[in-house]
């Protein structure tokens, strides 16, 4: 078995992903990679991280997919600092499809992936999508608790699968590339308070230029002091789905002028997303779990619009009611990422023909 190379060179990058010294380091939400493989024998190697391997409690630790074909070969909570896995295994050479993506968020854990295979055998990137989705939120985006029914569960990594957020689910209606920047508890000006307090611990805004913050290292740096380069996976749409949490604290606080901060600062970041998007849609959506503050949301985009930003669009989630469930902790179920999947995929496909109508070098939508 010799050393595979999961470098840009060799498979295709998905989502927020540090490559450095021959590891991938998958960082947010949905990231990783994906290849096609022709040989005997892969072996995929996962790790939480030696550094972290004692440390980091169990609940904390990143969660893996490794697909074979589309179908999970390995699905998983990375437990140790290194643990292979055989997923393709024959006595003669075949071709397979291989995707590694990590299902839970950036901000407890990164973890490592590395691979192996028979000296014979090949890999070559997977086939580029004709566009590419961002979605920027919290732990909705996240899919916080959503291999979980139960409503009183703690947090816990293993409940986290980004392959049925919503935002990936979108990406796959439309045929296009995903990437998911998404922190749970976080938000624009404060992040979830059950006090009133502000909680300024959790505020997205200053790692959205990075490849994102996490307690664990990627490789011999912390993830949010890696700037990221915006310029390497290019989104033709962004979508802001942001505000859910800021509202305990703007609730708690508005006769002192909290709900008009919000407005102010979540404008800001409007325009901080457009300086480090040039060539994107921008959605400014909210819902799913509140909606409370769509009007500042929607006010926002109309300003933009009004300054000459044609690119700039609302959009209002259905909110989850309960009539198909909830994940741990009342988060969303399976059942409610897909109907918000299908929403905001007809509002993409009516207001955004012409991104929709792209076609792949294969001339595939």
């Amino acid at each position: 078995m010799e050393p595979l190379q999961l470098s840009k060179g060799n498979t295709k990058h998905i989502g927020r992903t540090v490559y450095a010294d021959g590891v991938l380091y998958p960082v947010q939400s949905g990231s990783g990679c994906a290849f096609r493989f022709t040989g005997r024998r892969l072996d995929i190697t996962i790790g939480c991280g030696r550094d972290e391997e004692k440390s980091m409690p169990f609940c904390n630790k990143p969660r893996f997919g490794v697909l074979v074909d589309g179908r999970f070969s390995v699905k998983k909570v990375a437990e140790y600092a290194e643990e292979t896995y055989t997923v393709v295994d024959s006595p003669v050479p075949v071709t397979a499809d291989i995707s590694i993506i990590k299902l839970s968020e950036a901000a407890f854990s990164v973890g490592t992936v590395t691979a192996s295979a028979d000296g014979d055998a090949v890999i070559s990137p997977a086939e580029e999508r004709p566009f590419r989705i961002e979605f920027i939120g919290d732990s909705i985006t996240c899919a916080y608790g959503v291999d979980d029914s139960n409503t009183q569960s703690a947090f816990a990594t293993e409940a986290e699968n980004a392959m049925k957020s919503y935002g990936y689910l979108t990406a796959q209606m439309l045929g296009a590339e995903h990437s998911l920047f998404a922190y749970s508890g976080h938000g624009i000006i404060s992040g979830w308070t059950e006090t009133g307090q502000r909680n300024t611990r959790e505020i997205i805004v200053p790692y959205y230029g990075s490849a994102g913050f996490s307690y664990a290292p990627a490789g011999e740096q912390k993830p949010q002091d890696i700037p990221w380069d915006f310029s390497s996976l290019p989104a033709d749409i962004v979508v802001v789905n942001l505000g859910t949490n800021d509202f305990s604290y703007c609730s708690a606080n508005a006769k002192s002028g909290a709900v008009e901060e919000f407005a102010r600062e979540y404008l800001r970041f409007l325009r901080t997303v457009r300086e480090k998007n040039p060539g994107a849609e921008i959605i400014a959506a909210l819902g799913i779990m509140n909606s409370d503050l769509y009007t500042q949301v929607e006010q926002a985009a109309e300003t933009l619009r009004g300054e000459g930003d044609s690119r700039v669009h609302a959009f209002r989630f259905t909110m989850q009611d309960g009539r198909l469930g909830f994940g741990s902790n009342w988060h969303p179920s399976a059942e409610t990422h897909l109907r918000a999947a299908e929403e905001i995929t007809a509002f993409i496909r009516a207001e955004l023909p012409e991104i929709c109508g792209r076609r792949n070098e294969r001339g595939q939508i």
